[in-house]
């Protein structure tokens, strides 16, 4: 059984996802009932935000919350408008009164490199952190650097923060296959795992490479030099449903997991795929 670190739900019908018309193969509705009839052995799932329309941010944890006595939902990473600095503060205060939310995300993937290190999205990241939240951290290979600045402050400021590096910092698989020494991607990897209270979703790979023909040579090289950098204790398994439905499928993408995964150790299968996740989300069992 897993922990799934990374579930997205959305309906278009109730919130506004502009990035979904850029997506038109998922760009349906995904909740409870297509998710349920893929049958996975998922004892407890994370949602995480799925961008939408920021002014209905509270709505769609609203909305989740609402699910979570239907759907193994045991944590909620929601969106903070983290730019904002001070001014992100309202925002923090409403999603500490939501017992649901367990961290905060403000992907940064699509932004220019100078948004990862402006001076009010860092003190919105402290804000943040400073409420007790978790931060997830959703940025591209060429942003890493930034974020290890951006890290580097955080720290400093609020040293017993919580972060997490979404799908391995989204190395450019489809590009460079399995060389891991592309975009200077392995050394920023080994620079981030210096900060130890920052973990590593084992996510997103399958999107990351050619969606229509990924293979398990491609992504293995990425996951075993997080696990080198990490160390089983700060990585954590994620799905990334239904986007991983671009690039093949959940039950595609978890069969790669659980083959590259059967090489570990036992001790190290229990902690990316259970025991990581429910220490940095606060999720209740074992």
């Amino acid at each position: 059984m897993l922990i799934d670190a990374h579930l997205h739900l959305w309906d278009p019908a109730r919130l506004r996802y502009d990035w979904l018309s850029h997506v038109p193969s998922i760009a349906g509705p995904h909740a409870l009932a297509e998710w349920a009839a893929l049958g996975l052995p998922i004892e407890q799932a994370v949602f995480v935000q799925a961008d939408c329309d920021p002014a209905q941010a509270l709505d769609e944890v609203d909305w989740v919350a609402g699910l979570a006595d239907r759907v193994p939902v045991g944590g909620i990473v929601a969106f903070a408008p983290l730019e904002r600095g001070a001014g992100a503060q309202a925002a923090i205060d409403a999603l500490a009164a939501r017992p649901l939310v367990r961290g905060v995300r403000r992907s940064v993937q699509n932004e220019p490199l100078a948004f990862v290190t402006d001076s009010d999205h860092l003190d919105g990241m402290v804000r943040a952190a400073k409420a007790g939240f978790s931060l997830d951290i959703c940025a591209r290979a060429p942003q890493l650097q930034d974020v290890a600045h951006a890290l580097d402050h955080l720290y400093a400021a609020e040293p017993h923060a919580v972060t997490v590096l979404d799908h391995l910092g989204k190395p450019d698989i489809a590009t460079h296959g399995g060389d891991i020494q592309a975009e200077g991607w392995a050394d920023a990897l080994a620079r981030l795992a210096r900060f130890p209270n920052l973990a590593c979703k084992i996510s997103g790979l399958t999107t990351q490479a050619r969606w229509d023909g990924w293979r398990v040579e491609d992504l293995r090289p990425y996951i075993d030099h997080v696990l080198a950098c990490f160390g089983a204790g700060r990585c954590l398994f994620g799905g990334d449903w239904p986007v991983v439905d671009l690039a093949g499928g959940y039950p595609a993408w978890l069969a790669v997991f659980q083959d590259i995964a059967a090489g570990w150790t036992q001790p190290e299968r229990d902690a990316v795929c259970r025991q990581t996740a429910r220490r940095v989300y606060r999720l209740g069992g074992e």
